[in-house]
């Protein structure tokens, strides 16, 4: 080999050396990354940066802090993959039609996931058929249910991962925590010591978007974490049940 030929070869390992260097994150930055087998969610993402210092980022509440994977767990276990709508949608052909009315409306609408907690406790169209919400098993056709009734159904229900919250989650890893609980009481019962089916309905109602049968992800996330509920108490108390 000439001495440009060695020259040459010097030149290429120096090169690939600090292409690694370069590609490669330092061993501090490393350690910090995510295995795959965790669950992470937007609200437990560190921030990495190539200095010492790192930063949570969390949801907060006006009671403490509850982090949106907390929440993740009770959405997992009430939201459903199929939910009702207009009944008197399902004669439509939906082929765009520019003149029909019901040209964005679905009598069933279905997804791959558990999407939507229903605002309805059980729906039934005129043909016949019937929907019943998941979330009425925390009643178990009782009138009223307690807050540790509640807590103690809620965790007895299946866990799903649902569609919108970001990350992935295991039943097994969706263990319940009573702040999560505690804030998820307050809103469907502003804070009263028991709430009935129908209090239940209007309270979902209101979370989830105007015109819409169901409660999604990021209506339910929003609503317990950042709304208020100044109006909440005048609305369940004006309920004849």
């Amino acid at each position: 080999v000439t001495f440009s030929g060695w020259s040459s070869l010097l030149v290429l390992f120096l090169c690939i050396r600090l292409s690694e260097s370069f590609l490669s994150p330092s061993p501090a930055i490393r350690n910090q990354l995510p295995k795959a087998s965790t669950p992470y969610f937007r609200s437990q993402l560190r921030c990495l940066s190539l200095g010492k210092s790192t930063s949570n980022v969390r949801m907060s509440s006006s009671t403490g802090q509850v982090e949106e994977v907390e929440l993740v767990k009770i959405f997992g276990r009430l939201a459903e993959k199929m939910i009702f709508g207009d009944g008197s949608a399902g004669a439509c052909c939906h082929s765009g039609c520019d003149d029909c009315e019901w040209r964005y409306s679905f009598d069933i609408m279905q997804a791959a996931r558990p999407k939507w907690i229903p605002c309805y406790s059980e729906n039934r169209f005129e043909d016949g058929r019937e929907h019943i919400a998941k979330w009425s098993k925390l009643f178990n056709d009782e009138n009223t249910i307690t807050r540790d009734t509640l807590y103690e159904r809620l965790r007895e229900m299946k866990f799903e991962m649902p569609l919108g919250p970001s990350g992935y989650m295991t039943a097994s890893q969706a263990e319940l925590k009573d702040e999560a609980l505690d804030l998820f009481w307050a809103k469907i019962s502003a804070n009263k010591d028991k709430v009935t089916p129908k209090q239940m309905s209007i309270r979902l109602r209101k979370m989830a978007t105007p015109g819409e049968e169901g409660v999604m992800w990021s209506d339910f996330v929003a609503s317990i974490l950042h709304e208020a509920d100044a109006e909440v108490e005048e609305d369940l108390d004006a309920i004849v049940v």
